[in-house]
C-alpha cells in the first residue's frame, strides 16, 4: 500500500486569527485556492467555525491531469491551534492543521498523513511518486500565496519538513 506523510508549513504576514477564519471557511476556499475545484458541504448543521463531525467533499486538480476527491470529517478543533481530520476517498487517512503565531507572521502547519485507495492512484504513485508529491506541494504552495493574497499579506513563505515518522510499514516522501 502507497503512503504519504507530507508536511507543509505556511509563513504568513497576517494575524493568526485572520489566518484561521480564512482557513474555519472551506466553502470559500476555491474562491483564492488554485487548484481546488469543489468544496462541498455534505452535512453540516449550519454553525459557524470547523465543528467535529463536519463533513466536505474536496475535488483537487495540480499540474497534472488528473482529479483527487476526498472527503474530510473533523474530528477534533482547539480554536486558533488545530484542526484534525480524518479523509477517505481517493485517499485515506488524517489531516492537521496547526496554529501558530511566531515574529509577526502566522504559521500554518498541514501535516498530511494518508495512504493511497484509489487504484488508478496508487499505480500512478508507485510509477511516479516524485511526481506526486511534487504536485501535491504545487497545490500546498498555491493555497499559501492565494491566502496571502486574499488576506493583502505582505509575507507568504511555503517550506516542506522531511517526511513525519511512519506510523507501522510504508512508503515516506
Amino acid at each position: 500500500m502507497v503512503r504519504f506523510d507530507l508536511v507543509t508549513i505556511w509563513r504568513i504576514g497576517a494575524s493568526l486569527p485572520d489566518v484561521w477564519q480564512a482557513l474555519t471557511e472551506p466553502s470559500r476556499w476555491p474562491e483564492w485556492w488554485p487548484g481546488l475545484e469543489t468544496a462541498i458541504e455534505l452535512d453540516k448543521d449550519g454553525t459557524d467555525g470547523p465543528l467535529p463531525d463536519d463533513r466536505r467533499r474536496f475535488v483537487w486538480k495540480g499540474v497534472f491531469p488528473y482529479r483527487l476527491t476526498t472527503d474530510i470529517r473533523i474530528v477534533h478543533v482547539e480554536p486558533f491551534r488545530t484542526i484534525e481530520a480524518v479523509a477517505s476517498g481517493d485517499v485515506a487517512g488524517t489531516g492537521v492543521w496547526r496554529f501558530a503565531a511566531r515574529g509577526g507572521l502566522t504559521e500554518a502547519r498541514h501535516e498530511w498523513r494518508v495512504r493511497v485507495t484509489a487504484p488508478w492512484l496508487s499505480v500512478l504513485s508507485r510509477l511516479a511518486r516524485p511526481l506526486v508529491c511534487w504536485n501535491h506541494g504545487k497545490i500546498m504552495e498555491w493555497g499559501a500565496h492565494g491566502l496571502a493574497r486574499r488576506l493583502g499579506a505582505g509575507c507568504c513563505i511555503v517550506e516542506k519538513e522531511p517526511a513525519l515518522p511512519a506510523e507501522g510499514q510504508g512508503q515516506r516522501q
